[in-house]
């Protein structure tokens, strides 16, 4: 269990901390952990294999662009709490000039990631908001990333945690307007229609946490993309997305978490 620091809220549910608890870390504290297993109770156990398969896409992903796409500047907005398969981990060992910034906005994150990552120029930490595209793009440029040449922006199981109000869709739309020609999307959204009812029960638990939690049907997680030539095999179950030869079956089948990878022309 992390020690509690000053600033930090312990009493509330926390989605960074939930996270790294159901991915088996020791992030997290007893608000966390309930919180996290009523999730898992609604899940049947799913949202365990969802994160699992959701860090396996990011690492395909990340890995594709780096080797294949040639993709040296990777900005990953509302990264969470360090873990393994980190993005600067899989980015620099396929091209090791590569430069990673992690962005989040989360007290907790920030103090980890920092600890972490410093001492390397390749990999970076900025404490911002990805719901203000232009700070976020302003403190990016400030930190090394070039807006003149191809960057990965990463929007990985973070979108379903900005509810409609905030307008989400244009709120990715502004970061693709800033992307130069050749830049690539990744994005991972919790998908409602499989299990309507367990998504909205789901969101209810969420509602009592530091951030509310909202999936979307798949019609409107590919509107997410709009702008950008999807990459094969578009937007997908998680698993289906470029998957390994050795990768094991799901035990609930289809997997109620969407990604795909899309290019700026």
């Amino acid at each position: 269990m992390t020690e509690q620091a000053p600033g930090f809220d312990v009493t509330q549910p926390n989605v960074a901390r939930m996270y790294d608890y159901y991915l088996g870390g020791k992030n997290h504290f007893p608000a966390d952990r309930a919180a996290a297993e009523r999730i898992i109770e609604l899940s049947e156990g799913h949202v365990r294999e969802a994160v699992r398969e959701n860090r396996a896409f990011l690492g395909r992903a990340v890995r594709y662009l780096a080797a294949e796409c040639g993709i040296r500047q990777f900005l990953d907005l509302g990264a969470g709490l360090p873990t393994q398969g980190n993005v600067h981990e899989i980015a620099l060992e396929h091209a090791p000039d590569s430069l990673v910034t992690y962005v989040d906005n989360d007290a907790v994150v920030a103090a980890h990631a920092r600890a972490l990552l410093e001492g390397d120029p390749r990999v970076r930490f900025l404490e911002g908001d990805l719901r203000r595209p232009d700070e976020i793009v302003a403190a990016a440029s400030a930190a090394g990333i070039a807006f003149d040449r191809p960057i990965a922006l990463l929007l990985v199981a973070c979108l379903h945690f900005v509810p409609d109000e905030e307008d989400p869709e244009g709120i990715v739309a502004a970061y693709r307007d800033v992307l130069p020609s050749g830049s690539h999307v990744v994005i991972s959204h919790a998908c409602s229609d499989p299990v309507p009812e367990a998504m909205a029960a789901a969101g209810g638990v969420y509602g009592r946490a530091n951030a509310p939690f909202e999936a979307r049907p798949a019609a409107r997680i590919a509107r997410f993309f709009d702008g950008f030539d999807m990459v094969e095999p578009g937007t997908v179950s998680l698993n289906e997305w470029r998957p390994e030869l050795d990768a094991l079956p799901l035990r609930g089948g289809f997997l109620p978490v969407l990604g795909g990878v899309g290019r700026r022309p």
